[in-house]
């Protein structure tokens, strides 16, 4: 890792695995969604390819699309970010799942709620989104 990745992981780590769980207590995860959707329309995020830029910039892992069906995508993150998260026992995604809901909701024009599933011994984390 470079220096100033490092330094984007040290702030992600912090902000989301102490800081907000710290002041946000019991709504964490259904403002960090929230926050994550408003992230997708500040960023104009549209587009899977988007997504993945995104992710990867802002240090949250590779993202890859595993599945896209009429109703729903199915989305894999993994890589170090993900598993040192999973090694810790920050089993929280509401801000990634709110980022792709919304980027996928722009593309599409459909409402579209998106939720996670840890696998954390497989280090990756399932995201499926769903659409109306």
């Amino acid at each position: 890792m470079t220096e100033s990745t490092e330094h984007i992981y040290f702030i992600n780590s912090l902000y989301r695995d102490f800081l907000f769980p710290t002041i946000l207590g019991k709504d964490n995860s259904e403002i960090l969604y929230w926050a994550g959707k408003h992230i997708s329309r500040k960023y104009a995020l549209s587009t899977i390819e988007d997504l993945t830029d995104f992710f990867n910039t802002a240090e949250f892992g590779t993202l890859e699309l595993i599945k896209n069906k009429k109703h729903y995508s199915l989305f894999k993150l993994s890589g170090q970010s993900v598993s040192d998260r999973l090694d810790s026992d920050s089993h929280e995604f509401s801000l990634e799942s709110g980022i792709i809901a919304e980027c996928l909701q722009r593309h599409s024009g459909h409402v579209t709620e998106a939720s996670a599933t840890v696998h954390p011994k497989e280090h990756y984390v399932e995201i499926t989104a769903q659409f109306d």
